[in-house]
């Protein structure tokens, strides 16, 4: 595990399927969770630079999901269900009443299935290249095919533990733009390998289980228009990963929603972008706190 940043406090909670480590940062002001994404992410991953700004002026409470970074081993299928859970009782533990949630990729699809669930729980709502809201992905049978087949999984895990250069490319294919250098993309490069060297397979239990056949098993958007509180959100111009159209679409099934495109970032602008990102970020949760 790398260091956390400075003022930043590492624990976990123990639940009967498994351990949840978790980062806690600030001493007052409202709460608010960061959840990071699936494949080869956690939460220091996600959220390094973006802890300490919202630090200043709330209570950051930043897990690593079950399956994933500290939290592992866990027993049992980490689906949808099981995050909404796991958030469900990590709140309580952490005797947060209601929250702010920010959710990237995969934690954009647990952050608005937890609000859809529990309303009263959540103040606000911001979502990043979210999941969960399409009916079906690009390509998807292919999608499909390689999350079933534990060869490819577990073969790039394993390679992209051991090559650096390997994760560099899939980074910028993937992740970023490639147009303009990551400020701490080597630092990134460490990160993920080394946790592909500690998994099993570089795919998520929410990303076998979300992926049906012919269509997504996990799909908010029917039911987007049942959030009442305040969302925002934020997508990469040039994101790859999940099309800025799912974005536009469910921002306008939520009345209220903003929508904030950051130009010149792929699916992980919180650190391609991350001052922009963090200054969207900042300004939209201390209006609402």
């Amino acid at each position: 595990m790398t260091a956390p940043p400075q003022g930043v406090e590492v624990d976990h909670v123990e639940f009967p399927a498994g351990k949840i480590r978790y980062y806690r940062a600030g001493s007052s002001g409202p709460a608010i969770v960061l959840l990071h994404g699936g494949g080869l992410d956690n939460a220091m991953l996600s959220w390094r630079h973006t802890i300490p700004v919202l630090a200043e002026d709330h209570r950051v409470y930043v897990p690593d999901l079950p399956g994933q970074g500290g939290s592992r081993p866990w027993h049992g299928r980490a689906n949808q269900r099981t995050f909404e859970e796991v958030l469900r009782w990590l709140l309580d533990a952490w005797q947060v009443r209601d929250t702010m949630i920010v959710g990237l990729s995969m934690g954009g699809s647990i952050a608005t299935g937890f609000t859809l669930r529990h309303p009263r729980r959540v103040r606000g709502l911001v979502l990043v290249g979210s999941g969960g809201l399409v009916p079906r992905l690009d390509h998807h049978l292919l999608s499909y095919l390689a999350t079933r087949v534990d060869f490819v999984g577990s073969a790039s895990a394993k390679l992209l533990a051991k090559h650096r250069g390997l994760v560099r490319r899939q980074l910028a294919k993937r992740l970023f733009t490639g147009d303009r250098p990551v400020p701490d993309l080597e630092s990134i490069v460490d990160e993920v390998s080394a946790e592909a060297g500690q998994r099993e397979s570089v795919f998520s239990d929410w990303q076998r289980d979300s992926l049906g056949r012919r269509a997504m098993r996990v799909n908010h958007g029917p039911h987007l228009d049942q959030i009442n509180c305040p969302v925002m959100f934020i997508h990469g111009e040039q994101d790859t990963a999940v099309p800025i159209s799912s974005s536009r679409q469910a921002a306008t099934a939520i009345s209220g929603a903003q929508l904030h495109v950051i130009p010149g970032a792929g699916h992980w602008p919180n650190r391609e972008k991350a001052n922009e990102f963090n200054a969207l970020l900042r300004e939209f949760v201390n209006s609402r706190a």
